[in-house]
């Protein structure tokens, strides 16, 4: 499979859009979130044709954000990620892809390029290594780590005030799903916590930013919406970190459940 040649077109981004939302077919994204991610799909496909892969990813991914249901994306970000060589990022993509999206007419081609990645990554990161000098190497691995462990942190911090605002808000709002997804997120924190001890990456159980319950049912949804959306981003930005099987199945899983919840909470915030 040729890198940077194997991005989809616009008109297959909006085929996938009808019918489907965040959780499934027949959820919602509002239209002036998915009139953005289509803006941003058209400019990372430019980006794309132009050779400005750079671009093209940043692109791609903010155009995922605002509409985290048209998981075709996934396969952009990781062409984008894969035509800079940055292969940490693309075989974290093509799985979400090979995950999300089982029936394309691509797939075979992607799950040959992931077996490649799954073979050459690593030894690919060495390489890097080896070629760069010893001091900038050891800098640039510094970076690299403390990214990872913030964005880990970040993940868990996200999980756990979501977790507490929802237990808080469950008694308020007994109408709204609150009780149902703080287990849940009770569950992901747990895993998310298990992982970063596997990984040997320190990460507090205590230490995450409390929230206010606010004062309407209303509010106290789209805040729910917000932090879920949160979530997802800092999920992401965990996963092109951490990209073993075991890392992905917690940090993916957690994100599946991210892009319920949101929608649950979008439906009750209008």
């Amino acid at each position: 499979m040729k890198r940077a040649q194997v991005w989809l077109t616009t008109a297959v981004l909006a085929a996938a859009s009808v019918g489907f939302g965040p959780s499934g077919p027949g959820a919602k994204v509002t239209k002036e979130q998915l009139d953005y991610s289509k803006q941003m799909f058209g400019e990372g496909e430019a980006a794309m044709e132009a050779g400005d892969f750079a671009t093209a990813l940043a692109k791609f991914q903010e155009g995922y954000r605002y509409a985290p249901h048209l998981h075709v994306f996934t396969y952009n970000i990781a062409s984008a990620a894969d035509a800079l060589s940055d292969c940490r990022t693309a075989f974290t993509y093509y799985r979400m892809f090979i995950d999300l999206v089982p029936e394309h007419p691509k797939r075979e081609e992607v799950q040959a390029r992931y077996a490649e990645l799954e073979q050459s990554c690593e030894l690919d990161q060495e390489t890097d290594e080896v070629n760069s000098p010893p001091e900038q190497g050891k800098q640039s691995m510094k970076r690299e780590d403390r990214a990872a462990i913030r964005a880990l942190n970040e993940a868990y911090g996200a999980i756990r005030s979501t977790q507490q605002l929802y237990d808080a808000s469950k008694n308020k709002y007994p109408d709204q799903p609150f009780n149902k997804h703080a287990r849940r997120k009770r569950k992901d924190a747990k895993k998310v916590l298990k992982l970063a001890g596997k990984l040997g990456v320190e990460v507090s159980a205590n230490d995450f930013e409390t929230l206010d319950v606010p004062g309407s049912e209303k509010d106290a949804c789209r805040t729910a919406e917000r932090q879920e959306k949160r979530i997802i981003e800092a999920l992401d930005e965990a996963m092109e970190h951490y990209d073993t099987k075991p890392a992905y199945r917690t940090l993916a899983g957690a994100r599946r459940a991210a892009e319920r919840a949101a929608f649950a909470f979008d439906a009750c915030s209008s």
